[in-house]
């Protein structure tokens, strides 16, 4: 799989911490949430036209999966998706569609075709959006997105703050 150096999901240690949570809670089966932020595009130094994107993740929702499944998940409580939306939107914008693996933090033959989906819905929040992936076990972390007709894994970075 290809790397996207220029695109970075920022989240801090609690948020984290949320999202680890969010695992141990739904074990054995697959947790899912939702990660709400800014986008801050910064200019690359000595060029005119290249930049970098950071997704700065400020606030994190678990979201009960409506298939109780220990290799699926599925957000399908419509109110509960519009509630966050309204709750967040106004502040944040949605950065993240993040779900557990119980042995891997790479998208399985599963994911990927829905991540296609979602870049191919024509919808513009969600073009550029990013799948965040923990290992169920390890709480190994990984970002990955769809961009220019192609998944590529990104840089996760956990901060101290």
């Amino acid at each position: 799989m290809k790397y996207e150096k220029d695109i970075i999901l920022t989240i801090n240690k609690k948020l984290f911490e949320d999202m680890k949570n969010c695992v141990e809670n739904s074990s054995p089966n697959e947790a899912c949430g939702l990660i709400f932020g800014k986008i801050v595009e910064h200019k690359k130094l000595n060029s005119e036209n290249e930049y970098s994107y950071y997704f700065n993740g400020y606030k994190f929702e678990c979201i009960e999966s409506s298939h109780k499944s220990p290799v699926a998940f599925l957000m399908d409580d419509y109110e509960k998706l519009i509630d966050l939306s309204k709750k967040y939107t106004k502040q944040f914008q949605l950065l993240s569609i993040f779900h557990s693996h119980p042995g891997t933090a790479y998208p399985s033959g599963v994911d990927i075709p829905y991540m296609r989906k979602y870049y191919e819905s024509g919808i513009t929040k969600f073009k550029h959006l990013i799948w965040t992936i923990i290992n169920a076990k390890s709480k190994e972390l990984n970002g990955f997105i769809f961009i220019l007709e192609e998944l590529k894994q990104i840089s996760v970075q956990i901060n101290e703050k």
